[in-house]
């Protein structure tokens, strides 16, 4: 069974309570059902066709969703050619503008993204990769990032990032992520003997360990030689 928010006021769907039958727990009143079922598109008997979104990104998600309903409708009533009265003209176009400002930041987020050091170390995608996406000349879209990464972020960019590790990067000198470095083989640190008080040795995470001794440089001298020579420890 598909619910609706009691809290929504649009036309397109009357809202109503319906009676249970008490020992079935099915509604008495007999509802509209879909015509036909194609994935997350039903088609109704009047002629609606409503689609499922799926998401799991709560109130952001459910902000583009109903602004997205709203594209549609003023679409729709554009493409109708019927005179649309002043109020909805007005709620049309501020809903527009609110998905067009809350995409373009989403946007940029994807394009600053795309430049990030992925997992293998390396930007996800290339300049020329994403100016084939965005339908620019890749130069065009270096130059957008560069200046992003500057501080010249888009207007809902907090929006997007609310909430989120990515909040602090490319603001207020926010720096943006760096490549993950690889584990070590060879790396030593300077110890405490456990079997000699008193003593310090090199230790590293390959397993080898120096001789202990009182001074704490000349352990981390051997250290240093083991790591640059590790087959002559």
């Amino acid at each position: 069974m598909t619910t609706y928010s009691a809290s929504y006021q649009g036309d397109q769907w009357e809202i109503r309570k319906v009676s249970l039958d008490p020992e079935t727990m099915t509604p008495e009143t007999v509802l509209m059902e879909p015509d036909t079922i194609a994935g997350p598109t039903a088609y109704w008997p009047d002629g609606t066709t409503s689609y499922v979104l799926a998401f799991k990104g709560g109130p952001s998600s459910w902000t583009i969703a109903d602004e997205a309903e709203t594209a549609i409708a003023a679409l729709e009533a554009i493409q109708s050619g019927e005179e649309i009265g002043k109020e909805l003209l007005q709620a049309y176009t501020r809903g527009v503008r609110q998905l067009e400002m809350r995409l373009t930041a989403l946007k940029e987020e994807l394009l600053l993204y795309a430049r990030e050091p992925g997992p293998s170390g390396k930007a996800r995608l290339t300049f020329r990769e994403l100016g084939d996406e965005l339908r620019q000349h890749h130069t065009t879209v270096a130059e957008r990032h560069q200046r992003i990464v500057d501080g010249d972020t888009a207007d809902w960019r907090r929006w997007v990032t609310h909430n989120t590790d990515r909040a602090a990067l490319y603001v207020n000198g926010g720096e943006p992520p760096r490549p993950p470095e690889a584990p070590r083989e060879h790396e030593t640190g300077v110890f405490d003997s456990s079997e000699e008080p008193g003593k310090v040795l090199a230790r590293c995470r390959c397993g080898w360990s120096g001789p202990a001794g009182t001074n704490t440089v000349t352990a981390s001298r051997q250290g240093k030689d083991h790591e640059r020579n590790p087959l002559d420890a």
